[in-house]
C-alpha cells in the first residue's frame, strides 16, 4: 500500500522526530547537512533510532539542503542530498514511508525583504529534482511561515516531481482565532490554499506553542478535508543566556499533550525541536492505548 492509500485509509501514522539536534547529540556536525557528507553511518543510525521507535515515516536529512540556505559548494550539495536519500532509504529498507525533507531559504520575499523569487523557486526545482530521482513516498514542505515562499517550494515540486504526494506544513507563533504565523497567515487562507495546491496532507510543526495549545489550530486546518499532520516542539522554547535553547517537555508530557492533538483529530504525528527517539517511543505507546 502507498502513502496515499494508507493515508485514505484512515491510519494514524507516526513521524520521527528532531533530527540536527538528534546528530549533534550524538557527536555530530551541529550544521545537520554536513553529516550527510562526512558521517553518513550516524544518519543513518539517527532513522533506525526513530524507526525503532515506533515512526511509520521518515524525513531525509534534507531540511537546510537547498542552495540558497546552505554553505555547502554545488558538488557537495548534490552529494549531500543523495547520501541523505540513500542513509534514509537504507534506514527504512522498506519498513517505512521516506519523504524527501524541504525547509526555507532563510531569505524573505518582497516587501519584507529582498530575496528572489526566481532565485528560490530555481533552487527548490534543483533540491527537488535531486530527491526525486529516488524511490520516495513523497516529499514534505515544512517549517515555512509565509505562503509567498510556501507557494514557491510547492511549485518546484509539482514540476519536478508531479509523481510524488507533498505533505505541507506551516509554522504557527499563535493559537488565538484559530492560529496564524508570524506573517499573518491564517487557518483559512492556508487552507485553500492546500487545496488549490492540491497537497495530500496539511499541517503544522515547529512554533511557539506547546502540543496542547494546538486543538484550535488542529480545527481550523480539518476544514481543507485533508488529513492533518502535527509535529510540535516538545514545548515552547526557553533562551538561556548563552543564548543556549532548550525543550521543556518530558517523553511522556509530550505524548500526554499530544493525545489531545490526536483527540483533535490529527490523523499524522510526530516532533520538531527537542524531540528525541523517547519522546516517539512514548508517543507510540499513547496511541496503542487508544
Amino acid at each position: 500500500m502507498d502513502f496515499k492509500q494508507t493515508l485514505a485509509s484512515g491510519k494514524v501514522l507516526l513521524f520521527d522526530g528532531a533530527m540536527g539536534s538528534l546528530l549533534a547529540s550524538m557527536g555530530g556536525d551541529m550544521r545537520s547537512g554536513h553529516n550527510n557528507l562526512t558521517s553518513r553511518d550516524l544518519v543513518e543510525k539517527a532513522h533506525r533510532l526513530y524507526l525503532e521507535a515506533g515512526s511509520d515515516c521518515l524525513t531525509t536529512n534534507s531540511f537546510s539542503l537547498n542552495r540558497i540556505y546552505s554553505d555547502l559548494t554545488d558538488q557537495q550539495l548534490d552529494d549531500s542530498l543523495r547520501a541523505a536519500m540513500e542513509a534514509a532509504l537504507q534506514a527504512a529498507d522498506g519498513h517505512a514511508f521516506v519523504f524527501g525533507d524541504m525547509g526555507p531559504t532563510g531569505q524573505m520575499l518582497p516587501p519584507y525583504g529582498n530575496g528572489d523569487a526566481n532565485q528560490i523557486y530555481e533552487a527548490y526545482c534543483r533540491q527537488v529534482e535531486t530527491m526525486a530521482a529516488y524511490p520516495l513516498s513523497g516529499l514534505i514542505v515544512e517549517t515555512v511561515f509565509h505562503l509567498a515562499e510556501a507557494e514557491l517550494m510547492l511549485q518546484a515540486c509539482h514540476d519536478q516531481a508531479p509523481q510524488l504526494p507533498v505533505v505541507f506544513t506551516m509554522t504557527f507563533c499563535t493559537a488565538r482565532r484559530g492560529g496564524a504565523t508570524m506573517m499573518g497567515d491564517r487557518t483559512a487562507d492556508i487552507c485553500a490554499f492546500a487545496q488549490k495546491h492540491g497537497v495530500a496532507a496539511l499541517g503544522a510543526n515547529c512554533g511557539d506553542l506547546n502540543p496542547k495549545e494546538y486543538p484550535p489550530i488542529i480545527e481550523g486546518l480539518k476544514q481543507a478535508g485533508l488529513p492533518v499532520l502535527l509535529q510540535p516542539n516538545a514545548g515552547k522554547p526557553q533562551y538561556a543566556e548563552n543564548n543556549a535553547v532548550s525543550y521543556p517537555l518530558s517523553p511522556q508530557e509530550f505524548a500526554a499533550e499530544m493525545a489531545l492533538c490526536r483527540q483533535a483529530g490529527a490523523q499524522l504525528l510526530g516532533g520538531c525541536c527537542g524531540t528525541t527517539p523517547e519522546h516517539i517511543r512514548q508517543l507510540r505507546i499513547g496511541l496503542a492505548e487508544e
